[in-house]
């Protein structure tokens, strides 16, 4: 008998401090608050990535034979907008297609010799695309 008492007592005891603290982390707010806040995390520091990788585009680019006489060559100007508007995403401004802009990159003229930076750049925004999804609906659940 004493010892099925000791154990309900400690059940008793369990009960009475962990459970308030246990409900409280099980509750839906704040388990989508973490997984939020994991989100914009992974978001952050891959826009951080990508805007690292569209800058080795924007430095392996050359002027193709119609932008000679130009300062930036199309890719090197494509590159850094593509850049403009990753981070402007990044800071919260949700307002920008960078889609359109990562195909006019895609597509300019000037990266002969930069295949390979560009496949990692390719790859590189699809994942940052498919954060984005994620991302934008924390913000939207956050306003709210």
């Amino acid at each position: 008998m004493y010892i099925r008492s000791h154990y309900i007592r400690g059940l008793k005891n369990f009960c009475i401090f962990f459970l308030p603290i246990i409900l409280l982390f099980s509750s839906p707010a704040w388990a989508n608050q973490i997984i939020c806040d994991d989100i914009k995390i992974k978001f952050n520091n891959h826009a951080d990535q990508l805007i690292q990788e569209i800058d080795d585009v924007e430095l392996c680019a050359r002027p193709a034979a119609e932008y000679r006489d130009k300062v930036f060559s199309n890719l090197k100007y494509r590159a850094n907008r593509l850049k403009t508007c990753v981070q402007m995403i990044k800071q919260g401004e949700l307002g920008f297609d960078c889609s359109r802009e990562f195909k006019k990159t895609v597509k300019a003229n000037g990266g002969e010799n930069c295949f390979k930076k560009l496949e990692v750049m390719k790859k590189s925004f699809k994942n940052f695309e498919t954060l984005f999804s994620g991302y934008q609906s924390c913000l939207k659940t956050n306003k709210n």
